[in-house]
């Protein structure tokens, strides 16, 4: 254990160099899979610090990966270069296509995470905690705001502050996990939507975003209301909210919307790498160039680090994910939709929850449904809108969600209830992206 931790700091810097391989590559400078040489070797020096039930699911969904993988180049008889229907380029050899797995998500994933150095939520340790139905809506508001940009650190911060003199209450942790969860609906910096635009190619993020906000704000007005009905709601603490630090998260946005109008051509996950590392870095430096590279360099070695559970899981999952395409595609197995509309969509959705709520990943079931369905879907928007509601709703449902881990793991709140303190709300929010998802196909279609 002493190696590895003094290999730590040094795999914080292998990730920044990926993520900065990753963004040249966005840009046409460089072969992704140079990103993903990066990738891997941390992936490999961080797996040993990977426990738990998400050890076994990395091992599985890997292995799962390489045999659908060798059963789709090898049983097919074709060892050459892989050239899918579903993409672009073809890879002159699949070890180079593996290299590149999700190169591009997973960099977005680190480079969001620096985000949390410049959007500040603390608050005088002296500030009394305001209470009752009024603050656990602020509360809630802010949870989903302030989590869409900053991910997981929103439940951290406010988490500590809320404990900080009795316990986290499960009407809290309800609270911070419907928040947050919700975020995954529309926002284009939760990894939920990288997700979303590579397994539902050709899907557009200005669709997808404005399809969520509706979406998202009817999810959060079902969770105030709910909310509020718990016997303790009008006595709750809530976290005393100052949305003006809002305008950093708000500019990010306006940039990478701009930029991705100016210049189409480069994936929205790689402007919101990069925007993200040059505004962090901008602020950090209009703090004091010393104490900015300072609170830099202390994020790559410690907190990036900290991320191998997901950077395990991303490089799993696409590992799984080009299995199944290159089985599908090699093998002729695809399968031929009549039509994929929004009773279907709602079924796939379904077909995520269910596999969410006995603690399959919502990432593993989109990743082996857009493999699968790679070439198949009409309209990809609408598959897109239907991985976002899966994501969401299979955090909520997920006894092992890294959201309910990360609220067990912090405050003490048990995991596996979740499952049964979330279950009526999932219930409702299931009903509500059906109608949803029957508005959308309205709308694009006439009213057919």
């Amino acid at each position: 254990m002493g190696l590895a931790r003094q290999l730590l700091p040094v795999v914080g810097w292998l990730l920044l160099v990926a993520v900065l391989l990753s963004i040249a590559s966005g840009f046409g400078l460089l072969e992704p899979y140079w990103s993903g040489i990066f990738l891997w070797l941390g992936g490999a020096l961080l797996f040993a610090r990977v426990g738990g039930v998400l050890r076994i699911q990395v091992l599985i969904i890997g292995s799962v990966g390489v045999l659908t993988l060798a059963w789709g180049v090898v049983g097919s008889g074709a060892l050459g270069p892989i050239a899918l229907e579903s993409e672009a380029r073809p890879w002159p050899w699949p070890w180079l296509r593996l290299l590149a797995v999700n190169h591009n998500l997973i960099a977005m994933l680190i480079a969001v995470s620096f985000l949390r150095l410049v959007t500040s939520l603390k608050i005088d340790p002296q500030e009394r905690l305001p209470t009752g139905r009024r603050a656990l809506c602020r509360t809630l508001l802010g949870v989903h705001l302030f989590g869409a940009v900053i991910n997981m650190s929103t439940l951290v911060i406010i988490g500590e502050r809320l404990s900080r003199r009795t316990p986290l209450s499960p009407l809290q942790g309800m609270l911070l996990s419907r928040g947050f969860a919700t975020a995954a609906l529309w926002s284009p910096f939760f990894v939920a939507m990288g997700v979303a635009l590579i397994h539902a190619q050709g899907a557009q993020l200005a669709i997808l975003s404005i399809a969520g906000l509706p979406a998202a704000g009817l999810a959060l007005l079902l969770a105030a209301i709910s909310l509020c009905r718990h016997p303790e709601a009008g006595k709750m603490a809530g976290y005393p909210m100052h949305f003006e630090a809002l305008w950093l998260p708000a500019l990010l946005a306006l940039l990478v919307l701009v930029a991705r109008w100016l210049w189409p051509d480069i994936q929205i996950l790689t402007w919101v790498s990069l925007l993200s590392l040059l505004l962090c870095l901008l602020v950090l430096l209009s703090r004091g160039v010393g104490s900015g590279l300072s609170t830099a360099r202390q994020h790559i070695e410690r907190q990036l680090p900290q991320m191998g559970g997901e950077l395990c899981l991303f490089l799993a999952a696409g590992l799984l994910s080009i299995g199944l395409a290159t089985l599908v595609e090699r093998s002729g197995l695809a399968w031929s939709l009549a039509v994929f509309g929004p009773w279907q969509a709602w079924g796939l959705l379904v077909i995520i929850l269910a596999a969410s709520m006995v603690g399959i990943h919502p990432l593993i079931s989109i990743a082996t449904s857009g493999g699968m369905l790679a070439g198949q879907v009409a309209d990809p928007n609408l598959l897109g809108m239907t991985y976002l509601m899966g994501w969401s709703l299979g955090v909520m449902a997920s006894p092992v969600s890294g959201t309910h881990l990360t609220l067990q793991a912090r405050f003490g709140l048990p995991a596996h209830r979740f499952f049964k303190w979330n279950f009526a709300f999932v219930m409702q929010m299931l009903v509500l992206d059906l109608l949803v998802l029957q508005g959308y196909n309205w709308m694009t279609q006439g009213g057919s």
